[in-house]
């Protein structure tokens, strides 16, 4: 073994100790502060819709021996709700359903269309449940009643 392999060896050892020595260093890490994470955890309770505004219309037709009734809701109050939260609008011919639909809008049209007319009063039956994933609140009703005699059409 002559001098230049000793010298390369030496030289081969010493590199590798120093690997071992600083490379870790390079990779160490630390945290710089000791602030503790923050959550936090809540209920949201939905609710009944109130003061509900807006408006019912009877119709009937002589002719064809129908009749029907349109709601418009323009607005209602429901405090607190959480966001993502929609409301199905439901439109009832006594216990049959006439018309439906959800929305996140606290404003929706409903229309039972024609049926044929008995010529007596019928009750209609508006309902909004407010609803948040599978979650619903109870619902809110309001009966209005169609006829002779009767208001052809009423705040609701």
């Amino acid at each position: 073994m002559n001098r230049s392999d000793r010298v390369r060896r030496a030289v081969s050892l010493t590199l590798t100790v120093l690997c071992f020595l600083v490379v870790p260093q390079l990779a160490f890490g630390q945290f710089s502060s000791s602030k503790a994470p923050t959550l936090s955890v809540s209920t949201v309770k939905l609710v009944t819709p109130t003061a509900v505004t807006g408006t019912y219309a009877c119709r009937t037709n002589v002719w064809i021996w129908s009749e029907g009734a349109d709601v418009s809701v323009t607005g209602f109050t429901v405090a607190g709700q959480p966001a993502g939260v929609s409301y199905t609008y439901t439109l009832y011919r006594g216990t049959t359903q006439r018309d439906t639909e959800t929305k996140t809008a606290k404003q929706a049209s409903l229309s039972t269309g024609w049926q044929g007319t008995d010529f007596t009063n019928t009750t209609y039956r508006l309902t909004i449940v407010t609803k948040l994933g599978s979650w619903t609140a109870p619902e809110y009703s309001r009966t209005f009643t169609c006829g002779s005699g009767l208001p052809k059409s009423g705040a609701l």
